[in-house]
């Protein structure tokens, strides 16, 4: 059989029905936002045009699989430079939106380069991984790995647009998947909960917290760390807090009574570590130095690098400010339209919340407040069932190919749906800082449903012609 010819019983159905679903669904709830007007075809609407980036999705699919599926790992690499030429092309002469030059004008419509590099992005890695020197473990894999992933998100960054760029780091898990060490993630997450703790907490008692958490983990790892040393550090830290309590000490003090903690504690893993002739281990100096630094950095990169509205959003989702005329105003108006809609929600049409425009972006990035609305519980439950059960069948699938290409690929795809699907939702119930991503499939935007739509379709005529491989056995 011709390996260009698409054989129909090798298509994974389950996909396409349940990604056909999702996108009904969305351009229902898109129409419903619209709601002063009863014409379908009404293309000065969101709705209208909505109908008309299905129709351009739809004709995108049937070309992916119609072309050879060779095409997608030849020119990988060609179309990631074409999506970075793009980036460029876009950070120079784009149009803003919304304090983010991230798009360029096509006939009259917008266009977001930064999907097309989700897309290029993800067939780039999958050609490095499936290439024949490739190995994870060496420094020049990793240099690679790493560039093809910061080269796009860098660009997106300069151009503003966070959410966007926020996605890239979702590539972690593809990383993971294929033999990336636990640690990576667990030391990203780590950063995370120190990064927002350092805004919660005061940082004497984040610095301990490291102390703790560095000294019980080598205390159960190294059983010959040695004792004088640990009583030392205890010792030392209990009669500088009770000097404090009873002198009444400044500030100043915590901090050199926890960094002379600190040294005593790290110098005595390394003396550990140098006598048991480890060296090559000494993880748990390099956790405590770079846990430090996070802390300490958290106040420039807040200050300096995030803008204004961001250092907003983020505040008023830890509960730090409360304010819900401004900054807060979408998510308090997302979680009340939500809560709202009950069990069966208000009906199609029907919600006041969504009826009277309370919440901005309801046809986008804050879709799912108008589902939660007017379908309630029961149609929000459906929707994240869908999402759930497409990412399962994704995993499946990735899991089966026999290629590397089309399995990286595969969990690229996955990757990138999950971190839409999971921080979108969050982002309209409060459980995230809004950050400005759609809704895969649902979301109104040409540009975003072109590239899950380009994204899915790729991956499922990888996984056709390696069942119809199967089937010609």
């Amino acid at each position: 059989m011709h390996e260009n010819k698409t054989d129909f019983r090798s298509i994974d159905w389950l996909s396409i029905v349940i990604y056909a679903l999702l996108v009904s669904f969305g351009w229902i709830n898109i129409y419903s936002t619209q709601s002063d007007t009863f014409e379908i075809f009404d293309f000065s609407k969101k709705h209208g045009i909505q109908l008309i980036w299905i129709a351009i999705a739809m004709m995108t699919a049937i070309v992916v699989m119609i072309i050879s599926n060779r095409f997608y790992s030849v020119f990988a690499n060609h179309i990631y430079l074409f999506a970075i030429a793009l980036l460029i092309f876009t950070l120079l002469t784009g149009i803003e939106v919304h304090n983010s030059k991230s798009w360029i004008s096509l006939g009259g419509m917008r266009f977001q380069p930064s999907e097309l590099a989700k897309f290029a992005t993800a067939l780039c890695l999958a050609r490095l991984f499936g290439s024949y020197e490739f190995k994870l473990n060496s420094l020049k894999s990793w240099t690679k790995t790493i560039l093809i992933i910061v080269s796009p998100m860098s660009l997106i960054l300069l151009q503003k647009d966070w959410g966007s760029a926020l996605v890239f780091t979702s590539f972690l898990f593809v990383l993971y998947r294929q033999g990336m060490s636990g640690w990576a993630l667990t030391f990203i997450a780590f950063a995370i909960v120190l990064f927002i703790s350092s805004l919660l907490l005061p940082l004497l008692w984040i610095i301990l917290g490291i102390i703790f958490i560095t000294f019980i983990i080598a205390l159960f790892t190294y059983k010959k760390l040695p004792l004088k040393a640990a009583l030392s550090a205890v010792i030392l830290f209990g009669a500088g807090w009770a000097y404090k309590y009873f002198t009444e000490s400044e500030t100043e003090y915590d901090i050199l009574l926890v960094a002379v903690t600190a040294a005593t504690i790290v110098a005595s893993i390394i003396y550990t570590l140098i006598q048991e002739r480890k060296l090559t281990k000494l993880y748990f100096a390099l956790f405590f130095f770079c846990s430090t630094l996070t802390v300490y950095s958290v106040d420039y990169i807040y200050d300096n690098i995030l803008s204004t509205h961001h250092r907003n959003r983020i505040e008023t989702m830890l509960g730090i400010k409360e304010d819900i005329r401004d900054v807060g105003y979408n998510v308090y108006q997302s979680k009340v339209a939500i809560g709202s809609g009950g069990f069966y929600g208000k009906g199609f049409l029907q919600g006041t919340q969504t009826k009277l425009s309370f919440v901005p972006e309801q046809s986008t990035d804050f879709i799912f407040c108008t589902i939660g609305e007017e379908w309630g519980f029961v149609g929000s439950f459906t929707v994240i069932l869908l999402y759930g059960i497409l990412l399962i069948r994704m995993v499946v699938l990735s899991e089966r190919q026999k290629i590397v290409f089309s399995r990286v690929f595969g969990y690229c795809v996955t990757s990138i749906i999950f971190f839409h699907f999971a921080i979108n939702i969050a982002m309209t119930i409060g459980f995230a800082p809004v950050i400005g991503i759609p809704l895969p499939f649902i979301s109104a935007g040409g540009s975003s449903l072109w590239s899950f739509t380009l994204l899915l379709f790729v991956f499922l005529k990888l996984d056709s012609a390696n069942r119809r491989k199967n089937y010609e056995l």
